[in-house]
């Protein structure tokens, strides 16, 4: 007990100097899809980016082929296995994709020059495949210290049968994670 009243008075009285010390992010990317949770996401990233006068890449991952998350009304008439495109199916197809790939653009490029206009230096850039490995591949390449990603809380089954790109980013990237959750 006496030991530990000494080593009491001597660390009051010596005078110790705490910091806090924050780390520094120079390059954050920020992983984010077009939707409600989207904009808390970006504003978290804008928020830090412009307190550290950090670079931001902003990044979209394509999943899955964008055939398969359009209603594409062409489709609703065929039935079987054994149905055949006609020509113009195919190319209102391609116009149709070449329209989203369009609109997606036109969204980052908001987001960006939004990142611009507040003093801080971004890029944006999408990309096709499994979001969360090519998440923590760009954060390899571009040499982020900090990547953005949001979460919607999935648990259980759901996320078993779905993932979780937060999970993955985790668990798989090189630099510092900071997950928004919606």
């Amino acid at each position: 007990m006496t030991n530990q009243v000494e080593s009491r008075e001597v660390l009051n009285s010596v005078a110790v100097e705490t910091q806090a010390v924050a780390p520094i992010y120079q390059k954050i990317l920020v992983g984010i899809v077009e939707g409600d949770s989207s904009q808390e996401v970006f504003g978290t990233a804008l928020e830090l980016a412009k307190a550290q006068s950090s670079e931001l890449m902003i990044v979209t991952v394509i999943q899955e082929n964008l055939r398969r998350n359009l209603d594409l009304p062409i489709y609703s008439e065929i039935t079987g296995y054994g149905s055949i495109y006609t020509q113009e199916m195919v190319e209102l197809e391609e116009k149709l994709i070449q329209e989203s790939v369009e609109e997606l653009q036109l969204w980052l490029k908001r987001l960006t020059q939004q990142a611009i206009n507040e003093g801080i230096k971004a890029q944006s850039d999408y990309t096709y495949g499994e979001p969360g490995r090519q998440l923590c591949t760009l954060a390899k390449k571009w040499g982020a210290d900090l990547i953005i990603v949001g979460r919607r809380g999935r648990r259980g089954i759901s996320e078993l049968l779905l993932g979780s790109v937060s999970n993955y980013v985790i668990h798989h990237a090189p630099c510092s994670i900071l997950v928004v959750q919606h």
